[in-house]
């Protein structure tokens, strides 16, 4: 069965066993981003890239990208690859999954966020 772990780490918030890294242009929000649907909706968009599915191989990418103040994505690039197909996954997940902006005092705010996914087959 092949298998993708999304590993997210938020800038002191840790959620199970995801992890999500942000890091605002403003560091006052008071709400980081987050998907729509939750993380779970996040991981369930990153699928194991179809090309590897033989080769049992395990990878890490990480993705940067922005979330301006109505949640599109934008600017997105890979910070770390863990090969073609690998990226193409991670960045296919951002981009398919709905964001809801970080706020800060109560308004919607732009914010750069990174992403670690961990892809491994079982």
């Amino acid at each position: 069965m092949i298998k993708t772990k999304l590993t997210l780490t938020a800038l002191l918030l840790l959620i199970s066993t995801v992890s999500l890294t942000a890091e605002p242009i403003s560091t006052n929000y008071t709400a980081g981003p987050e998907p729509v649907y939750g993380w779970e909706n996040l991981e369930a968009n990153a699928e194991y890239p179809s090309i590897a599915k033989g080769l049992c191989c395990a990878s890490e990418v990480v993705v940067n990208f922005k979330i301006d103040a109505i949640g599109r994505v934008s600017q997105i690039e890979v910070a770390k690859s863990g090969g073609a197909p690998y990226d193409q996954a991670a960045i296919d997940a951002v981009m398919s999954t709905k964001w809801n902006p970080a706020m800060q005092n109560g308004n919607a705010t732009p914010v750069s966020f990174s992403v670690p996914f961990e892809f491994y087959s079982k």
